[in-house]
């Protein structure tokens, strides 16, 4: 196994909590647009509550917990990309304080959650055994973490199927109703959550950060409409998904994107689109629509249509068909 792997979160795209005169003396850590490039310590000094800087630096100590726990992962040959996802991948956000009444703090995290892309299930108590002894390696800088706030999500490496979690017990299977699960403990360390059904998009590009990849933009290709939207794109993305004589449908990634000035479409097929994540304003000539997750419209060959906006907070994503052209 090899050593040298070093992880550090990009937070290039990352967008932290909204810009307030709070923050003026800080702006090499927060910018004004509101990102942050993660120099904790100058965050943290820089809020005044105590529940804010407590909260900050469970943020930061997890964070360093997960990275370690990625550059062990990532020594394995069979592992073939990491992410981080779930609270610890997006900014933090302000809740009510569970033990005061009226006061608001920074949500603190309670889970490191790692999805994991393996090419093969071996090794899944080997790894088990890393997170085990993680938690003495990083307690120093990641204090009161423990080895049950570490959740580790399998994925097939060719599918990207959802495969179940790398199971903590020491014995695997010890026998306890909670290894009565169908599918769970086979093969060994593979553990099945009753009732446990992971969202399609808890681990996309846009809700996750990638830690490791063993061959950078050769991941698994994509069977999930909610995989690999970049939070920032030069150009609208489209890709075909289907591509035959009579239909042709296509997946669109739209940040901030709208139709050139002056451009209108007028096809000589049908279009059936629906948003399915963000928003944006579709414009015809005689109408706008203002479309949410699950709008879809029907245009006719020839409807001369624009794309007026999308929102700049969130990619917005398109489901194309095409169909019925004129011949």
């Amino acid at each position: 196994m090899s050593s040298t792997t070093k992880i550090k979160p990009n937070y290039d795209n990352w967008r932290f909590f909204p810009w307030t005169e709070e923050f003026a003396d800080v702006t090499p850590s927060v910018s004004t647009d509101g990102t942050f490039d993660g120099n904790w310590k100058r965050l943290i000094d820089a809020v005044e509550s105590e529940y804010d800087k407590s909260a900050l630096s469970r943020y930061q100590g997890f964070i360093y917990a997960a990275t370690k726990l990625a550059e062990r992962l990532s020594e394995f040959p069979e592992v073939e990309r990491i992410a981080l996802f779930g609270s610890l991948a997006k900014p933090p956000f302000r809740e009510p304080y569970r033990y005061k009444k009226r006061v608001w703090a920074f949500h603190e995290p309670k889970n490191i959650d790692l999805a994991i892309w393996l090419s093969s299930l071996s090794n899944l108590g080997a790894m088990r055994r890393v997170m085990a002894t993680l938690v003495q390696s990083v307690f120093e800088k990641a204090p009161g973490i423990c080895a049950d706030a570490m959740e580790l999500f399998v994925f097939d490496s060719k599918s990207s199927k959802y495969l179940g979690n790398v199971c903590r017990f020491k014995q695997c299977p010890r026998g306890g109703t909670d290894c009565m699960v169908e599918g769970c403990g086979k093969p060994n360390h593979l553990r099945i959550y009753p009732d446990f059904t992971l969202r399609p998009d808890a681990v996309s590009r846009i809700n996750s950060q990638v830690l490791f990849e063993r061959t950078p933009g050769n991941s698994a290709p994509a069977s999930n409409l909610y995989t690999d939207m970049p939070p920032l794109l030069p150009e609208e993305l489209m890709e075909k998904l289907v591509d035959t004589k009579d239909v042709r449908i296509e997946r669109i990634i739209s940040t901030g994107h709208a139709s050139p000035p002056g451009l209108w479409y007028d096809q000589p097929e049908s279009e059936w689109v629906v948003v399915l994540h963000g928003e944006a304003i579709l414009e015809f000539e005689d109408e706008k629509r203002h479309m949410v997750p699950g709008d879809y419209v029907l245009i006719p060959p020839h409807r001369k249509h624009r794309v007026h906006s999308t929102s700049m907070k969130e990619p917005t994503v398109w489901l194309a068909v095409f169909f019925g052209r004129e011949k």
